[in-house]
């Protein structure tokens, strides 16, 4: 599907990003552990400002036609029949909700509903399936008015094609309207339970009046994608005043760095350069807007509202806001996202957003800490190693001690294999490889994240790898492949040509295809590559955070402790004196520190934050 970008300035960034060189482009293979959610509405909001002028609830399958385009493979009803009126959901469909996490029912449905199964269909099946209301719909009372067409659905996407068709003249011609576009419904993103799909159908009736010819109609497209379930069909008047987002966007200043988004910033990072914002917003209502702006309020007083526009019913447009959020001190900062028009809007539940950044002392990435899916693999290199990542900007100096990859839920059988983390430098033509972490393996079936401590490259010293500010890194998480492959976590939609990755065997890399944010950082922690493991000691570190005073506690009565600040410099030495052992810790700046107890050939690791 085709991604609107924010602005000329994201173009420009899209375009920045094609002046390396990058082998070809990849979409990832169908990993079925997406728990991503629609930001739809519920059902039970009620969008209608009038009455409903029409509705049907498929309680008479006879009052819809069922036909085929030409992608169809089969008109049968056999293994493809394409749109089917059930009442219940299908086998494959039950059988695998607890792997995907989407709704155990179409919990809107009333009784009898459509529903059209790709993943049933299977491999090597295409979809091609229109469903139409065999009847005119007599719409001349509405006069030009703006509408909406609205249903409930219950879906799980894929690369499925959903969309909706109205003729005003019997079926003659059609206008089309796409009912979940990737910005609103990523790749393989299940529905919210109830979930309500709300489109302005206005545009179909151009400069002219609703007639007694309307007809409606739903698309769908799959090739063994997953399926659509629709329901509660109706056609309402529209509110007047409504402005609803359908994509946000958060990245640097594009005139100075490559217009990326970050939402963890290590403190080394002082001239980060903050984000600003971004909305591709439409006027869903029925009145043209005169004034639509956005605005954007964030931990530590930041309030801004960007250079407003006209808008007409029905358009599309891009906002944004140009003067930076720039975060100050450790911690979570908050950022809210909303349009402003000059009437009261009508409903709120379609054009707010709220954003979170960490400032941390010891890790750098562009994920937002959120995973929404994870990725194994690409389509052209199946069971073959992956290195996949981020492009990322070095805004100061910095010296590294390692990685740190998110690793999902795995299958049984990707246990026992190896991962590991690898960085590499733009020269301002291609991406050369500078370092790798140490292998690990999967040890468990349970999402983890997992510390990755430097080993080699070309600028190693003591498991240190240092960057320079305005380094252009890729930072990539790797496997090496198998029947079935690790999975990486991956975070919030991001911008096409910003996820880059290496297949088996290739000297450059490829360009993910509607890419999420893989969850792999940098980190300075000095602790990296040491476990936290308290069956054996009962560790414990307290008050944590600790203002004056820390105590260790352990069973252990004999060995050594220390104390270590993020660059791995030791800041009290002590031998073990009995099971509870006290540091001052006034003299200490703030920060998070790690104290390293060792027995033998026992070590256990906690962190501590010091705040005064």
């Amino acid at each position: 599907m085709k991604k609107i970008y924010l602005s000329l300035a994201l173009m420009v960034a899209a375009n920045s990003f094609s002046q390396k060189v990058i082998g070809t482009t990849q979409s990832f293979v169908a990993d079925r552990t997406f728990t991503t959610k629609a930001t739809k509405t519920p059902v039970g909001i009620e969008k209608a400002q009038g009455d409903t002028l029409w509705f049907d609830g498929f309680t008479n399958a006879s009052n819809w036609t069922q036909t085929f385009g030409t992608g169809h493979s089969s008109n049968s009803t056999g293994s493809n029949p394409g749109w089917v009126v059930v009442n219940s959901l299908a086998n494959n469909i039950t059988s695998q909700q607890a792997s995907y996490q989407w709704p155990a029912t179409f919990s809107a449905a009333n009784g009898s509903f459509a529903l059209i199964n790709s993943d049933e269909a299977g491999g090597g099946i295409l979809q091609d399936a229109y469903f139409e209301f065999s009847n005119n719909i007599d719409l001349t009372s509405a006069g030009n008015s703006a509408l909406y067409l609205c249903f409930n659905e219950y879906y799980r996407n894929y690369y499925d094609g959903t969309f909706v068709e109205v003729s005003i003249d019997g079926g003659t011609t059609w206008t089309i309207f796409e009912a979940n576009p990737e910005s609103v419904v990523p790749v393989n993103t299940n529905c919210i339970a109830g979930e309500l799909e709300t489109i302005n159908i206005t545009s179909a009736i151009g400069a002219g009046n609703w007639t007694n010819q309307v007809k409606i109609r739903f698309h769908y497209t799959g090739d063994y994608d997953w399926f659509w379930g629709v329901d509660n069909v109706r056609i309402v008047q529209a509110w007047d005043n409504d402005v609803q987002v359908y994509n946000w966007f958060a990245a640097t200043d594009i005139t100075t760095t490559q217009g990326l988004d970050y939402f963890v910033i290590d403190d080394s990072q002082s001239s980060f350069p903050g984000l600003t914002f971004g909305a591709i917003a439409n006027n869903n209502g029925g009145l043209a807007q005169a004034s639509v702006a956005m605005q954007a309020t964030a931990t530590g007083g930041y309030n801004q509202t960007g250079a407003s526009i006209a808008m007409n019913a029905s358009a599309t447009d891009s906002l944004s806001i140009t003067t930076p959020y720039m975060p100050t001190g450790l911690g979570t900062k908050t950022i809210d996202l909303t349009t402003v028009i000059t009437p009261t809007d009508a409903n709120l539940a379609n054009n707010t957003e709220s954003l979170t950044m960490l400032l941390s002392a010891n890790e750098y990435s562009r994920d937002n800490g959120t995973a929404t899916g994870s990725i194994s693999n690409v389509s052209s290199n199946t069971g073959l190693p992956l290195k996949i990542g981020n492009i990322m900007d070095v805004f100061n100096n910095w010296t590294t001690t390692g990685a740190r990859v998110y690793l999902p839920t795995q299958a049984t059988a990707a246990v026992g294999a190896e991962y590991w983390a690898e960085a590499y430098l733009f020269d301002g033509t291609s991406y050369v490889y500078l370092a790798e972490t140490e292998k690990k393996t999967i040890t468990s079936t349970s999402s983890t994240w997992s510390s990755l401590k430097w080993i080699d490259g070309q600028t190693i010293s003591n498991n240190q790898l240092a960057f320079s500010a305005g380094d252009d890194i890729l930072l990539l998480a790797c496997h090496t492949g198998g029947t079935t492959s690790i999975r990486f976590g991956m975070a919030q939609n991001t911008y096409e040509g910003s996820v880059l990755g290496y297949t088996d065997g290739a000297a450059e890399p490829f360009s993910l295809t509607s890419p999420g944010a893989i969850m792999v950082r940098l980190t300075d922690d000095a602790s990296v590559g040491l476990s936290e493991n308290t069956t054996s000691s009962s560790l414990s570190v307290y008050p944590n955070p600790s203002t004056e005073v820390v105590t260790i506690e352990s069973n252990m009565t004999e060995g050594t402790i220390q104390i270590i600040d993020l660059t791995g410099k030791v800041v009290a030495n002590q031998t073990v004196n009995g099971v509870a052992t006290a540091f001052n810790t006034t003299a200490l700046t703030n920060g998070i520190y790690t104290v390293i107890l060792t027995n033998g050939s026992t070590v256990e690791t906690r962190k501590f934050i010091v705040q005064h």
